[in-house]
């Protein structure tokens, strides 16, 4: 079974998409920081089958707003709501469908979905789960990986 990606190189792989489209970097976060101020917003996808993964992004309304402006190439006032919500799912989408990829693994990506408000979109992984997380600074967005479904 491929283990998952180490951050730095899962932090790689996401980045060499991101960064020439949309200008953002995502580094390996450190295991002890909280990231309970980055939830205003998340979306999760699940990839089901033999290695369940659930793959999520979250951020503050101010990161979303940022990210909803690079991707729709817009101002950050002409953000709507529902932009805000497409490009997490979006971004989310690209980072599964990378992960997929690069674990080469032979299972259906789920559909993107938006979590509810304000509340961390899973609970934490175990001690000792196999878990990856990254952070875009510039944005405020949290990048998220874990084992099993969500």
């Amino acid at each position: 079974m491929t283990p998952l990606p180490q951050p730095v190189d899962l932090a790689r792989v996401v980045t060499s998409v991101t960064r020439p489209m949309l200008g953002v970097s995502f580094t390996p976060d450190p295991a002890d920081r909280p990231w309970v101020d980055l939830v205003w917003r998340a979306a999760v996808l699940s990839i089901d089958g033999e290695r369940p993964l659930t793959v999520g992004l979250s951020s503050n309304e101010e990161g979303c707003a940022a990210l909803g402006a690079a991707m729709f190439q817009v101002s950050r006032a002409e953000v709507s709501d529902d932009m805000l919500s497409d490009s997490l799912c979006e971004l989310v989408n690209m980072t599964a469908g990378l992960l997929k990829s690069h674990m080469r693994l032979d299972q259906a990506l789920g559909l993107p979905r938006i979590t509810e408000p304000g509340r961390p979109p899973v609970p934490p992984p175990p001690p000792g789960a196999c878990a990856v997380v990254l952070r875009a600074e510039a944005l405020g967005l949290v990048l998220w990986v874990f084992e099993g479904i969500a």
